[in-house]
């Protein structure tokens, strides 16, 4: 076990950090041989590891159970897609057309409804699951993240003016609030659904001001993998800038493989950072040494196909472009269970790259059934860069949701750690 050790370390990376675990390049006599032997995890050809990070350590029972996981979500990944595609067609089929007796009395006036995947009226699984898209007013006694949200629509005069026949112009006719909870957790929520639903419901339903739906290239895995929205509470003289990230869509074995993916990188004072979601935002190398090369200020030129985005650059870009274009407005960070751990990351790097004028506007990162995306080292890190311009990062978890459990802590090998405030 020590030569293996050594032959690990032997494998010079000049003081890097990380550890990244190839799963597409296990094969089932590695998993045999971890299920039996207690080789080095450092000694597999499979993993590359720093030589900081090299240890003489054996298989954990997580290790483990995650490359098993790894190997069969690939398995199922063209069938679960087509699945998923299939499923939600036929879902949206019955729903669009009136239900079973509405498709009969649909065919008889030929007037069926096929479902689009691109139009404003489909719904993905998770839309199907709940599909209230209302936001609820806050009530005086509501409980939670006290910090409302006003957003006057309507201004052409009060009820009162309207009463004695006098309106003056630019005076909110109603007024609105909304707790700043139920702004997120709604917005976490169609996250899952087309570009055009979501526009649809910021503009028609909320009455607020969508800024755009945006797709994320990853350079690893060659796809847009991540996908945002951006909106305001008001077209002009916004209070808040809303940034919403697109998560795990249980159709999607990629996102579940990323979720579980042990593999993480040392990103300098940010601390071990999970791999596949730094990749998601905008990765450049796999270094775990220098995190400025690996996640570069700047976008270097072709990091992108043309007409492709990154993640990370482009919502920075909008972001600023909206809190320049919005004087007094405050950002606010979310997303559900992939997109939450992608929400918690995002201003990690901000603050790497120094964007103060950015994250001096920051208000608050909510999220929603998050997974672990670092160790405790990045924890503190965004807990301290948090707690610099007075705002707050709570992580809303439900009690029997797995993907907060996820991946797996273990320690020495992953040592993956929740932070904020959870409630």
């Amino acid at each position: 076990m020590a030569a293996a050790g050594k032959a690990a370390a032997g494998r010079p990376k000049m003081g890097e950090e990380k550890l990244i675990i190839r799963s597409e390049k296990v094969r089932l006599f590695d998993i045999l041989s971890m299920m039996i032997l207690r080789r080095p995890i450092t000694s597999y050809a499979f993993v590359d590891v720093g030589d900081k990070t090299a240890r003489d350590i054996g298989i954990t029972p997580g290790v483990k159970l995650t490359e098993i996981i790894q190997k069969v979500l690939p398995s199922i990944y063209t069938p679960a897609k087509w699945v998923g595609i299939v499923v939600e067609f036929l879902l949206n089929f019955v729903a669009l057309n009136g239900g079973l007796l509405g498709i009969l009395w649909n065919i008889v006036r030929f007037k069926l409804v096929i479902p689009r995947r691109d139009a404003a009226n489909f719904r993905t699984m998770i839309g199907m699951i709940d599909g209230r898209t209302e936001l609820k007013p806050a009530q005086e006694t509501s409980a939670g993240d006290m910090r409302q949200l006003q957003g006057g629509f309507l201004l052409v005069g009060e009820v009162a003016d309207l009463e004695s026949g006098y309106v003056t112009d630019g005076t909110p006719l109603i007024v609105r609030t909304y707790l700043i909870l139920e702004i997120t957790v709604m917005a976490a929520k169609i996250s899952y659904v087309n570009a055009a639903f979501v526009k649809n419901v910021v503009n028609n339903v909320w009455k607020f001001n969508f800024v755009g739906f945006y797709n994320g290239w990853n350079k690893f895995l060659k796809e847009e993998t991540t996908q945002a929205f951006v909106f305001t509470d008001r077209a002009q003289d916004a209070n808040v800038v809303v940034v919403a990230f697109r998560g795990t869509e249980p159709f999607n074995m990629q996102d579940w493989s990323t979720d579980v993916n042990l593999s993480w990188l040392g990103m300098g004072a940010m601390g071990h950072v999970h791999a596949g979601f730094l990749k998601a935002l905008g990765l450049q190398e796999e270094d775990g040494k220098d995190a400025s090369r690996a996640f570069p200020k700047d976008a270097p030129n072709g990091a992108a196909p043309i007409g492709k985005t990154i993640a990370y650059y482009k919502l920075r870009e909008v972001i600023r472009e909206q809190l320049k274009k919005h004087p007094a407005s405050r950002l606010v960070i979310t997303g559900h269970s992939l997109g939450g751990a992608l929400a918690a990351v995002f201003p990690a790097i901000l603050a790497l790259h120094k964007e103060t004028d950015i994250l001096a506007r920051l208000d608050t990162v909510q999220t929603y059934g998050q997974p672990r995306v670092g160790d405790d080292t990045f924890a503190k890190y965004l807990a301290a860069e948090v707690a610099k311009v007075a705002a707050t990062y709570y992580r809303i978890v439900y009690r029997y949701d797995v993907v907060p459990r996820v991946p797996f802590d273990i320690p020495l090998i992953a040592e993956f750690a929740h932070g904020g405030t959870c409630i």
